[in-house]
């Protein structure tokens, strides 16, 4: 269900038109925003960030193909769709329009009917992607007071203390039809390179999988602003009633890459998401500059899993690996990360296929096998072993 309601940008230099479009659009659903110019149209946008606009072509000042331009110029407006008005007489290049990224014409005077149809299409086919992007500036909110917070604490042993009470390295997750282990091991703190589950429910699993280049605070404390993102995220899908699914997944993962940039916390780290779709029987793997899990299932070759790519529209996708396949029973899936970045086959065959093959595939016994053999290191090691029932 929306719990708000949706925003509409009328912008018509005639009054009157103004007038007609917020009859015309009256419902209970929508809340409706007016502009009489192009400068004023882009300031209520960046402002109100409306789910939709209505945007006159020809304007006196700024013409309405100007304003179609400069709100794709700027990031936190480009994703918002726009219809265009035009009265019948007057030539207007529709072509020119959609290719600034209009996505429907209306022809003046309006039809009520016509506009309210138009209008309800063009929004119910973008609802998933308005409620993510409602959930996304909720969250970045929250991650920047969560920020303010901590950099009060920064200095000092307050700071250091925080830091350890919310850190966990230790995870088990045990349903009907998954069995989850996440270990990190490490001789000193902090530990920055960990598998957290950042939701966990009856019909999904999901495992945010972290690695940071150095063994300091301020990695780990970014690390943690990744995973309340991360967190909230799901959470808000799971109050929404939002399936899983590629395009969503692609939507969070891209985002991540946009908001933790090492450029904007100036620390390094890389970060993958193992989605397990316990429903629709899918796993999805999103890795930046990490390895796959590798499978160890029995009566099966071990290797890195495989299966359908993903493509990630990203300036990083040489370094990005996406990739989606099926979920059976007996599966076993092994995700090592380590100060190694080039990790072969060589670790998997002396450690962890034994630790599997000579326990029987038995989770909680490979466990215990892996604590013995993986002595703790002045650099952090972490795995996940996941058990598909």
């Amino acid at each position: 269900m929306m719990e708000e309601k949706y925003k509409i940008l009328a912008v018509d230099d005639n009054p009157i038109n103004l007038k007609l479009l917020s009859r015309a659009l009256i419902n209970s659903d929508y809340e409706i925003h007016t502009a009489s110019s192009g400068e004023e149209a882009l300031r209520i946008a960046r402002q109100v960030h409306p789910d939709l606009i209505l945007l006159d072509v020809i304007m006196p000042g700024m013409s309405g193909y100007e304003v179609c331009k400069k709100l794709q110029e700027n990031e936190q407006t480009a994703y918002i769709p726009v219809i265009f008005l035009s009265a019948k007489n007057e030539a207007v290049d529709k072509a020119k329009g959609l290719s600034l990224g209009a996505v429907d014409y209306l022809t003046k005077p309006f039809n009520p009917l016509e506009i309210n149809a138009r209008v309800r299409t063009h929004l119910s086919a973008r609802r998933s992607t308005i409620l993510l992007l409602r959930k996304n500036q909720e969250l970045t909110e929250t991650i920047n007071e969560l920020q303010k917070q901590l950099d009060k604490q920064i200095k000092g042993q307050k700071a250091i203390n925080y830091l350890h009470k919310i850190s966990s390295t230790t995870f088990h997750i045990v349903q009907d039809s998954i069995e989850l282990y996440m270990a990190s091991k490490s001789e000193n703190l902090p530990v920055t390179t960990v598998h957290i589950p950042v939701f966990e429910g009856p019909e999904l699993v999901v495992v945010l999988s972290l690695h940071g280049f150095e063994k300091e605070y301020p990695t780990l404390i970014v690390e943690h602003l990744v995973q309340k993102f991360v967190e909230g995220f799901f959470k808000g899908l799971a109050t929404d009633a939002l399936k899983v699914n590629e395009s969503i997944l692609t939507h969070l993962f891209n985002t991540l890459i946009d908001r933790f940039s090492p450029d904007i916390y100036q620390v390094a780290f890389t970060f993958s998401l193992s989605i397990f779709d316990l429903k629709q029987k899918q796993m999805y793997f999103y890795g930046l500059n990490q390895n796959t899990p590798f499978e160890i299932s029995p009566g099966k070759e071990p290797d890195w899993i495989k299966g359908k790519a993903i493509l990630i529209d990203s300036e990083l996708r040489n370094f990005i690996t996406a990739i989606r396949l099926p979920l059976h029973s007996e599966q076993r899936f092994v995700h090592y990360l380590s100060a190694q970045s080039d990790l072969n086959n060589t670790l998997y065959e002396q450690v962890f296929i034994p630790a599997l093959t000579q326990n029987q595939y038995d989770l909680q016994k490979s466990v215990l096998w892996l604590d013995d053999r993986l002595p703790a290191g002045k650099n952090d090691q972490a795995f996940l072993i996941v058990s598909v029932k």
